[in-house]
C-alpha cells in the first residue's frame, strides 16, 4: 500500500475535496522553425489560427454563462483580448514577412519574449498572468497545426485534478466534467486559476511543488483549499477525520449562507461595514455571492499589468463603470494605481522599488498620466457611488496636491459637458509608520482613512513577508502595529471622517473584536472571507470588544494579545474556525 503524503502549497480557494486524482499532463505542440516561400499566405493562416482560437474562447464563455451567468463568465473577457493585442499580432507578421518565418514558430518566438519579460517581474500580479499569456500562445500554435485542444473524455467524475497549471479555459472544461478540486505546481492567490476556483467554489491548492510526483492515476488525493495542504495516498485514519471535518463544512457553509444579505451588525446594534477587497471586475460576481456590501479595496494594477500600452480615459472608464454599476448601491473604493516608473516603461532601474519612485510619489511627478485616471473614474462616477483612494502617502502635502488636480479634472469634465457623480469622496491608504503617525494632520485633508496593515505591519517592523528567513516575524499583532491603528482610527474620528482597513489582518478572526472594539467603521477583506467575518460581528457585543482592546492595548507582546483574543473568541463564538487550527490530525 503506497504510503500517506502530505504537502503544502498555497490556499487558494476554501474547502476540502476528497477524490480520486486525475493527473492532467498538457501536450506541448512541437514546434519546428521554418522557412516559408509565400509570406502572404502565412500571414493568413496566422490570422485564422487567432480566428479559431478566438472562437474557442467565446465559446467556452458561452457555456460558462448558461451554467453561471454573464458575471462568471466575464473573467474569459481577458483571455479573448490578449489574442487581440496589436503589439503581438504585429511583432509575429513582422517575423513571418521579414524572416519568411512560419506562422507557428513566429508566434512562439513573439510570446515567449512577452512571457519571459513577465516571469522576470518582481511584481506578483504580473508574473502570474505570464501563464495566461504561454497558454495563449500553445492554444493558437494547436489551432495552427489544427490539433485538439480539448481536456481528454476520461476524467472520473469528482476527480482531483492535479497539474503544472491550469488556464481559466482548462478549468471551465474540467467544470463540466464535476471535478471536485484543483492542484497545481505553479500560480498565487491572484492566478486566474485561483479566481475561477472561488468563485465556482471548488477547493484548490495552488504553488504546490512536486505535486505531479506526488500522485498516480487514480490515487486517492485529500485537498484543503482552507489550510493550503494536499494529502496523497490518505491513510484510513485520515481519510476518517477529513470526511468529519467535511461534513461539519458543509453544515457551517450553509450557516454561512444564512447570512449572506444580513448587515454586518453587533449583538448590541453596533453596525460596521464589511465590504470586499478585488483586483479585477470579474470578482464582481463573488462580492455579491459572499454577501459584502461593496468593495473597499478596487486594486487597479492589472490595467497598466495587462496592456502593451498606457491605457486610454476611455479605456480605464469602461473599467471602473463595470464595477460601478454592478456594486450598485452599495460604494466602490478605487485605489489609484500603486506602480513605480519601472512598470510604467520609464527606462529607470531602482534597488529597492517598495521603497522608491511608486504609487502616488510616481504620479504627482506624472501629472498627465494622473489626471487620466482620475478623469477616468469620476466619469464612473456617474453610474454608481465611487471613491477614491491614494497608496503610499506620507505627508499632506501630498494629499494637497492630488486634491488640487482632481479639482482640475473636474473642471475640465464640466466645461466639456461630461457627466461625472459631484460628491466623489477622496481618501487615503495609511499603510506608512509616517502617515500613522501623521494621522491627526493628515485627517482635515481626507474624507476618510483605510489602513493598509499589510504594508504598515512590514514597514513598521522592517520586515519583508515575502522573505522566508524573517516572514515568521511579520506581525500585525506587535504593540508597535497595534498602537499605530489605534492612534489613526482615534485621529479620524477627531476630524469627524470615517476610518476602514483593508489588510488581510481584517480578515484574522482574532482581529475581528479588537479592530471593532477600537472603533474601525469598515472592514475590507476578500470576497471569500466575508461570511466568516459576518459571522463573528454578529456574534459578539460591541460593549465586550470595547473592553477587550482596552485590555489588549496593554499588554506588550504579540504572544499575550494573540492569546487573550483567543480565549476572548472561543469563549464567545463556539465553533468559529481560526486561521491558525491546524489540520484535523496532527502531522508528524
Amino acid at each position: 500500500m503506497a504510503k500517506e503524503v502530505r504537502l503544502t502549497g498555497i490556499a487558494a480557494s476554501p474547502g476540502i475535496a476528497i477524490g480520486r486524482a486525475f493527473v492532467y499532463r498538457k501536450q506541448a505542440p512541437l514546434v519546428e522553425k521554418r522557412q516559408v516561400s509565400d509570406a502572404g499566405t502565412e500571414v493568413a493562416r496566422f490570422r485564422g489560427g487567432l480566428d479559431r482560437a478566438r472562437g474557442e474562447l467565446l465559446e467556452i464563455k458561452r457555456q460558462i454563462a448558461d451554467r453561471l451567468g454573464e458575471s462568471e463568465a466575464s473573467l474569459w473577457d481577458a483571455q479573448v483580448l490578449l489574442l487581440d493585442d496589436p503589439a503581438a499580432i504585429e511583432a509575429t507578421v513582422e517575423r513571418i514577412r521579414g524572416q519568411r518565418q512560419d506562422a507557428a514558430s513566429a508566434f512562439q518566438e513573439t510570446m515567449e519574449t512577452m512571457v519571459r519579460g513577465m516571469e522576470a517581474t518582481s511584481n506578483l500580479y504580473l508574473r502570474e498572468r505570464a501563464a495566461d499569456v504561454r497558454d495563449l500562445a500553445w492554444r493558437v500554435i494547436k489551432h495552427l497545426q489544427f490539433q485538439t485542444t480539448a481536456i481528454p473524455l476520461a476524467i472520473p467524475k469528482q476527480a482531483v485534478v492535479i497539474s503544472h497549471d491550469l488556464s481559466p479555459a482548462d478549468a471551465a472544461q474540467l467544470l463540466s466534467r464535476k471535478a471536485a478540486g484543483f492542484v497545481t505546481e505553479v500560480g498565487g492567490t491572484t492566478s486566474h486559476t485561483a479566481i475561477v476556483a472561488r468563485s465556482l467554489e471548488i477547493p484548490a491548492v495552488v504553488g504546490l511543488k512536486g505535486a505531479m510526483l506526488g500522485a498516480s492515476q487514480g490515487d486517492t488525493v485529500i485537498v484543503d483549499g482552507t489550510r493550503g495542504a494536499v494529502v496523497f495516498n490518505p491513510g484510513e485514519k485520515t481519510t476518517s477525520a477529513y470526511r468529519r471535518e467535511l461534513k461539519g463544512y458543509a453544515r457551517h457553509q450553509q450557516e454561512l449562507q444564512r447570512l449572506r444579505k444580513q448587515r454586518a451588525v453587533t449583538a448590541d446594534g453596533h453596525a460596521v461595514e464589511l465590504a470586499a477587497n478585488i483586483e479585477l471586475p470579474e470578482e464582481m460576481a463573488s462580492v455579491k455571492s459572499h454577501g459584502a456590501h461593496g468593495v473597499g479595496l478596487f486594486r487597479t494594477e492589472f490595467i497598466y499589468l495587462t496592456s502593451n500600452h498606457m491605457p486610454s480615459e476611455d479605456e480605464q472608464e469602461l473599467i471602473y463603470r463595470r464595477v460601478a454599476e454592478r456594486a450598485r448601491p452599495d460604494p466602490v473604493i478605487i485605489r489609484t494605481f500603486d506602480l513605480g516608473g519601472d512598470k510604467i516603461g520609464e527606462d529607470y532601474q531602482e534597488a529597492n522599488p517598495f521603497l522608491g519612485w511608486r504609487a502616488v510619489r510616481y504620479c504627482l511627478d506624472r501629472p498627465e498620466l494622473f489626471k487620466t485616471q482620475l478623469r477616468a473614474i469620476l466619469r464612473a462616477s456617474a453610474h454608481g457611488t465611487v471613491r477614491i483612494m491614494l497608496p503610499m502617502i506620507s505627508s499632506p502635502d501630498e494629499v494637497r496636491r492630488s486634491r488640487e488636480l482632481l479639482e482640475s479634472c473636474r473642471r475640465e469634465l464640466a466645461a466639456a459637458g461630461t457627466a461625472f457623480g459631484r460628491d466623489v469622496k477622496l481618501g487615503i491608504m495609511v499603510e506608512t509608520p509616517a502617515a500613522a503617525l501623521m494621522a491627526a494632520e493628515l485627517a482635515p485633508c481626507c474624507d476618510f482613512f483605510s489602513i493598509g496593515s499589510n504594508d504598515l505591519t512590514q514597514y513598521t517592523l522592517a520586515v519583508d513577508r515575502t522573505n522566508e528567513r524573517v516572514a515568521k516575524l511579520y506581525d500585525p499583532f506587535h504593540p508597535a502595529v497595534l498602537r499605530l491603528i489605534r492612534e489613526v482610527i482615534d485621529a479620524g474620528h477627531r476630524a469627524g471622517i470615517w476610518v476602514g482597513l483593508c489588510g488581510e489582518m481584517g480578515a484574522d478572526p482574532l482581529a475581528v473584536p479588537l479592530l471593532l472594539g477600537l472603533g474601525l467603521d469598515e472592514l475590507s477583506v476578500s470576497p471569500a472571507a466575508v461570511p466568516e467575518v459576518k459571522k463573528i460581528v454578529v456574534g459578539l457585543r460591541f460593549d465586550q470588544c470595547r473592553a477587550l482592546a482596552a485590555s489588549v492595548m496593554e499588554l506588550t507582546s504579540s504572544a499575550e494579545a494573540k492569546a487573550k483574543l483567543k480565549d476572548f473568541l472561543c469563549k464567545t463564538i463556539p465553533g468559529v474556525q481560526l486561521i491558525d487550527d491546524t489540520c484535523p490530525l496532527e502531522i508528524e
